[in-house]
């Protein structure tokens, strides 16, 4: 009988270990964003020793990839243009022709 439940019971610790794994990938990816939003860099957020201690690079690297992160490191860059436009007096909705 233990032969029969053994691969039930690996079934069920790999679930749980995955969901782990989703729920630490999900606190980093929301530290990444908060980070952002706060004005860091993404190479300095990149290099923090928080997320240097509990990822890899390869992991790292595909934290990039994901839509927050992409839409995070996106507005970031709109601020910036935004804020560069106001230094410099120029319109971002310019067509160039007069």
């Amino acid at each position: 009988m233990t032969d029969a439940v053994e691969p039930v019971v690996r079934g069920i610790q790999k679930r749980f270990r995955n969901l782990s794994v989703d729920v630490r990938e999900e606190r980093i990816i929301r530290y990444i964003v908060k980070q952002l939003r706060l004005g860091r860099s993404i190479d300095h957020i990149l290099a923090d020793p928080y997320l240097v201690e509990h990822t890899s690079e390869a992991t790292r690297a595909h934290m990039l990839e994901r839509p927050a992160v992409i839409s995070a490191i996106e507005e970031e860059i709109r601020l910036q243009f935004a804020d560069f436009g106001s230094v410099t007096g120029s319109r971002s909705t310019d067509s160039g022709s007069d």
